[in-house]
């Protein structure tokens, strides 16, 4: 059998401005997002692409010495090559930053094998169970929308321009009695949607019962991280009886037998990012099916090379029962020729062969510029002293 070897990595750091300034709980959003990206060229002349990114520094460092154990391998022989980078004993060492590195090589290696045997990656995979995914709206709040009326005119310009029936309000970031009358406003206005709240674990124990309690009623899908700790999640899903989704209690294959376990969520918010590529996400969900547990996917921030990625993991799989979460409506641009496209709530996952996105070099060059001169950022706001639960949460305009 002809094998394609891996003659070169190229590993590069690009900042890609977004739309206003985002509020969560960990403070404002300096208004760009940090990608690393991935470009592996084989002997064949074939190239693949991955991409990782959402916390705010570049993992090129980190990639860049991985180059000399990926140089000569077979590109396609991406489990023995997931073992050579992504052994568990090095997670020991790079815990949650390790699955983010894997990703984009992962990937890249994907979009190498699709191309060379001329079929997209979800059919590599198996074939597609759905030719579009639903994607949420994924509501911040900004400097500008300090008052429930400006941040639901906002969210409805939001919902209506790309059809979106799934509601996702980021919330932590005001009091909670602000973010319970901005979902009711935004329930009102749209009374089939379907609503999910995340304050990111700012709320104590209290706090989010009440709120929980105050939005009966409503179309709520679940709770994101309403608390902090698996206890406390256990603990608001047996006095409310709302679902409960999580992305910070579940975020290695250890946990989800102890959160199986005790009974403290529903639905796990994997996604390929965090849990080891496409081919992590289908374990991923392979492990939940087991337990009778749901699976969601959660957003880091992305451009169209990792959102593409993601639609892939959500076509091949049989039990992603909710819209995906994406940040892409908050990308001011990208970097492949034609933006993916976002129409009546739902994208269409790419049918061309390998990741199915065309990659525009002026648009990284672009980018890699305007990272060099704005640099890394720590994801926590600069300013901030962020206590969980909350202590102190930003002043509206309207509830005194």
């Amino acid at each position: 059998m002809v094998k394609i070897r891996i003659k070169d990595v190229k590993v590069k750091s690009i900042a890609v401005p977004i739309r206003g300034k985002l509020l969560r709980v960990a403070g404002e959003h300096p208004g760009r997002n940090v990608f690393t990206l991935v470009e592996i060229i084989t002997d064949e002349g074939v190239t693949g692409y991955g991409e990782t990114g959402g916390g705010g520094f570049s993992l090129a460092p980190l990639i860049e010495k991985l180059k000399d154990q990926l140089i000569g391998e077979d590109a396609f022989n991406i489990r023995k090559l997931k073992w050579k980078i992504a052994s568990p004993i090095t997670a020991t060492y790079y815990n949650q930053l390790l699955p983010q590195i894997w990703f984009p090589i992962e990937t890249a290696l994907l979009d190498i094998k699709g191309k060379a045997l001329g079929v997209s990656i979800s059919n590599l995979l198996g074939g597609q169970l759905k030719d579009s995914i639903e994607v949420s709206a994924y509501i911040f709040p900004t400097k500008d929308t300090e008052t429930v009326e400006d941040l639901v005119t906002n969210a409805e310009m939001i919902v209506r321009r790309y059809g979106f029936t799934s509601i996702k309000l980021k919330t932590g970031v005001f009091k909670p009695e602000h973010e319970i009358d901005v979902v009711k406003a935004l329930a009102e206005k749209f009374p089939h949607a379907r609503f999910r709240i995340d304050p990111n674990g700012a709320w104590n124990l209290s706090q989010a019962i009440n709120a929980a309690k105050s939005l009966n009623g409503i179309r709520i899908e679940y709770f994101e991280d309403p608390v902090w700790t698996m206890e406390g999640l256990r603990a608001f899903k047996q006095a409310t009886g709302y679902t409960v989704a999580t992305n910070t209690v579940a975020t290695r294959f250890e946990d989800v037998p102890n959160v199986f376990l005790r009974g403290a969520v529903d639905v796990i918010l994997g996604d390929p990012h965090w849990w080891y590529g496409i081919y992590g996400y289908l374990e991923l969900s392979a492990t939940l099916w087991s337990l009778g547990l749901e699976l969601g996917m959660h957003s880091p921030s992305e451009t169209g090379i990792a959102l593409a990625a993601m639609l892939h993991s959500a076509a091949v799989t049989q039990n992603l029962g909710y819209a995906i979460d994406t940040h892409y409506i908050y990308l001011e641009d990208d970097i492949i020729k034609k933006p993916l496209n976002i129409e009546n709530g739902k994208i269409k996952v790419p049918i061309e062969p390998g990741l199915g996105v065309e990659i525009d070099e002026s648009q990284i060059e672009k980018y890699e510029n305007f990272y060099r001169e704005t640099g890394d950022y720590p994801y926590q706001g600069q300013k901030d002293i962020v206590t969980i639960p909350k202590l102190k949460f930003r002043n509206c305009k309207c509830h005194v």
